[in-house]
């Protein structure tokens, strides 16, 4: 009896320790996520709107080239904190070798699809934007495996930090007659800056051990079946914004990049939410991760019901105060985006219970989406522009949602059938 009430102790102790340090980092990524923002309505009243949709369609690069960049290797160095309890700075090492090689060939193809979608020959612009994929090479697998080791102070304090430099010393340069390649300079300076600090002093930290020891395998196939998760995602989110330059220029691309900010604040609190999710089904036999999946998939869907009807009924005073009256014609945009967010919160809600608890359905439900997106907007962005793509949105966060709740319903059906037999 001791012993059980010792256990249960313990659990519940490390429950809450965990759901404390989800809620911490979910708020620092919150106001990391407010500062962009705040960064983003600076750039879009400073700047022409031709001018902004190409800073749109470098930001959309940026996030999904340094996703593909990662190739699954940020998950393999966790994976090692996991199994050896601490960060081995061999191991670190070869995952930042590795990761640097891969930013460098990603950060010149930026380029090209930049200039491809822009027509934009001036190289200098998406030359500076692609060094925060460098930055990223050093930031996002050292924070990572940092995280995996229990700390997220530093993964907190670099995410507002970084925003807040960039906000303040960026948003300076800007008002003091800086043009876009002022922007993408306090952009990628600070990214690279703070990559390379973070990856120093987690450096630091790390344990140097005897040489000769076995290391994870860096090669494409130990890192495949975690690519998908680390890619499917960020392209997912961005190639819209890409899709709209391309087939309707680089103005077309500032509205929708205007309008798709509003989306981007409506899922801030369904996206912590979902994270806090994985927390609560901690310890849960996986046979009653549906009951838990549907409460907060309805929770999350509520959160942003609220928002999704005030930004929907004030879209075009709000763009025209925040963004300029040049974007108040992104209103009908923005209230069919704000549509997609009651699935894409359910979605958001749904997407890591479903991911733990059938990984293979979880795969072929997110790849189906992201295939469905992409014909969609190609579908829909030629004659529609903005609003092609926001319909499409629509269309493939509804599927998603679906697909989440079917994947999990599935599983958790033969779970149980499988404890009954």
């Amino acid at each position: 009896m001791i012993d059980f009430l010792t256990t249960a102790r313990t659990r519940l102790l490390s429950g809450r320790l965990l759901v404390g340090r989800a809620v911490a980092l979910s708020f620092g990524r919150g106001v990391a996520s407010l500062l962009s923002a705040a960064w983003v309505i600076l750039v879009a009243r400073r700047l022409p709107l031709e001018q902004f949709g190409e800073f749109s369609v470098a930001l959309a690069l940026i996030i999904i080239l340094t996703s593909l960049s990662d190739f699954g290797l940020q998950f393999i160095l966790a994976r090692d904190v996991v199994d050896t309890g601490r960060i081995r700075r061999e191991v670190l090492d070869a995952v930042i070798r590795r990761r640097l090689l891969l930013a460098a060939g990603f950060a010149l193809l930026m380029v090209v699809l930049y200039v491809i979608a822009t027509h934009d020959q001036n190289l200098a612009v998406p030359l500076v934007f692609s060094l925060s994929i460098v930055g990223a090479g050093f930031y996002n697998p050292t924070v990572t495996g940092y995280r995996a080791t229990g700390n997220i102070r530093l993964e907190v304090i670099s995410e507002i930090g970084s925003r807040a430099v960039v906000l303040v010393a960026g948003g300076l340069w800007l008002l003091a007659g800086g043009g876009l390649l002022a922007v993408a300079v306090a952009y990628s300076a600070v990214g690279l800056g703070v990559g390379v600090i973070d990856y120093a002093f987690v450096r630091g930290k790390s344990v140097a051990e005897a040489a000769g020891l076995p290391r994870p395998s860096l090669s494409l196939r130990a890192a495949a079946p975690f690519m998908l998760a680390s890619t499917v995602g960020a392209v997912y989110t961005r190639v819209d914004n890409y899709l709209v330059a391309l087939l309707r220029g680089s103005a077309a691309a500032g509205i929708y990049g205007a309008s798709y900010r509003f989306q981007d604040m409506n899922l801030l609190l369904p996206s912590a939410l979902g994270q806090l999710a994985l927390s609560e089904a901690a310890g849960q036999e996986p046979a009653t991760r549906l009951s838990t999946g549907k409460r907060v998939a309805a929770q999350s869907v509520l959160l942003a019901l609220g928002p999704a009807l005030v930004f929907s009924i004030f879209a075009q005073p709000l763009l025209t105060f925040l963004f300029g009256a040049a974007y108040a014609v992104a209103a009908p945009v923005v209230i069919v985006l704000m549509i997609s967010t009651l699935p894409g919160a359910a979605a958001i809600a749904l997407q890591g219970l479903t991911g733990v608890t059938d990984p293979r359905r979880f795969a072929a439900a997110t790849a189906g989406s992201l295939v469905l997106n992409v014909v969609a907007n190609l579908i829909l962005i030629p004659p529609f522009a903005g609003l092609g793509a926001a319909w499409a949105n629509v269309i493939s966060q509804t599927f998603l949602a679906a697909a989440y709740y079917w994947a999990l319903w599935r599983k958790t059906g033969e779970l149980r059938a499988s404890l009954s037999a």
